[in-house]
C-alpha cells in the first residue's frame, strides 16, 4: 500500500538521483516529479523513475523505492527488465531497508550496479 509518507519519500529520493546525476554532468528525465526534461522512455516495457543520459544516450536507469515496495511484484518486474537492460542499473532505498532491498535483489537473482540510500 502507497501511503502518503511514502510517496513523497519516494518522490524526495527520486529528486536526489536528478540532483545527483546532474551534478555528475548527465541530462537527466524523471518520472513522477514533473520533471522539466519528462519521464524517460520505457525500457524492456517499464518506464523507469530516473533516466540518465550522456551525448543523447541513456546510461543510467533507476528506481526508488520504499521500505513497503521492495518485495513486490511490480518491484520484482521492473528491477527483472531493467537489471537486463544493457544500461547501468541503479536502485535508491531508505538507509534504514537498504539490507532488506539488497537481501531482495539477491533472494530474485537480480544485479543492481550501484546502490544509493538516502
Amino acid at each position: 500500500m502507497t501511503t502518503r509518507t511514502s510517496s513523497y519519500t519516494h518522490n524526495q529520493m527520486i529528486t536526489a538521483l536528478v540532483d545527483q546525476y546532474a551534478k555528475e554532468g548527465y541530462s537527466v528525465k524523471a518520472d513522477h516529479i514533473g520533471h522539466p526534461n519528462g519521464a524517460p522512455v520505457p525500457v524492456n516495457g517499464h518506464i523507469p523513475d530516473v533516466a540518465a543520459y550522456s551525448g543523447g544516450n541513456i546510461k543510467i536507469i533507476a528506481e526508488a523505492e520504499t521500505c513497503d515496495s521492495i518485495s513486490g511484484t511490480e518491484t520484482h518486474d521492473q528491477w527483472s527488465a531493467f537489471s537486463r537492460s544493457s544500461y547501468a542499473f541503479h536502485v535508491i532505498v531508505p538507509k534504514s531497508c537498504l539490507e532488506d532491498a539488497q537481501n531482495q535483489a539477491r533472494a530474485w537473482g537480480i544485479s543492481v550496479d550501484k546502490w544509493w540510500w538516502l
